[in-house]
């Protein structure tokens, strides 16, 4: 992610376009599908109204999205070995050592998919679930549909209110990052961080899709009686969005159909 920008590879290349621009300017546009990219099969930095050839840069792998991912291995061995059984649990390597911390931590909590052990190659071991989150999204796209929505979020919401009252942040990072840790730097993860990534996972169980980048999810909010709430979960500073406690206040206040 550039700051204030985006970076994108396109093609069999791949070819690289790194876009930076306010309102107004080609690059503006084209990162929010208003206009098309002035030429093609090239490597391109458009700045502003300015278009230049640009050094290709290689695409971004998502093992090198993460340099600092440590080894786990001594926190892991200390976990119960469980007979992994694919149609009862997932599995995933671990990437922090807090990681592993912080679900030993949320033990017993009905509101944080619950560490069950580690498989014999060191992989993290996780109840299964029927459906995850996509699905369900896919499958009630209309009957029910703000309520299910208020719903998920939330369950979700929960979640994340009881690791903020452990004095953890998720630290999700969606593809649409706040403008504040645009750089990458993880160390600037805060609360208000989390309530950004939410604002995210609403436009995404409203839409039933991903956004592109962060100029289209700012600039498509959902429709009522979500937009508010989203709008007040995207503020670009993030004191003047709402604390986890206030979210979930503003979802209650949500009138179903029918209610």
């Amino acid at each position: 992610m550039v700051p204030g920008g985006c970076e994108v590879w396109y093609g069999d290349a791949p070819y690289y376009v790194k876009l930076i621009g306010p309102p107004g300017t080609l690059a503006s546009d084209i990162l929010r599908l208003k206009s098309d990219l002035p030429r093609c099969n090239c490597d391109l930095e458009i700045i502003g109204n300015d278009v230049r050839d640009t050094i290709k840069k290689a695409m971004i792998e998502d093992d090198d999205i993460d340099p600092d991912v440590e080894d786990c291995s001594e926190e892991v061995a200390q976990l119960p070995l469980i007979a992994f059984d694919a149609d009862q649990h997932f599995s995933k390597n671990p990437t922090y050592k807090k990681e592993i911390r912080y679900l030993l931590q949320s033990r017993g909590s009905p509101h944080v998919v619950q560490l069950l052990g580690r498989t014999k190659d060191g992989a993290l071991v996780f109840p299964k679930f029927e459906h995850d989150s996509v699905t369900n999204i896919m499958s009630h796209k209309n009957e029910g549909r703000v309520q299910n929505i208020r719903r998920w979020m939330l369950e979700v919401i929960d979640g994340v209110a009881y690791l903020h009252s452990l004095g953890i942040c998720h630290n999700a990072t969606p593809h649409c990052r706040p403008v504040e840790i645009d750089d990458g730097d993880y160390s600037k993860f805060s609360f208000a961080n989390d309530v950004f990534a939410l604002g995210t996972l609403l436009w995404t169980y409203c839409f039933y899709n991903n956004p592109l980048n962060r100029e289209v999810l700012l600039d498509t909010p959902p429709p009522p009686p979500f937009r508010d709430i989203f709008i007040a979960c995207t503020q670009e500073r993030v004191g003047d969005r709402p604390a986890i406690t206030q979210l979930r206040a503003m979802y209650d206040t949500i009138r179903l159909p029918n209610h």
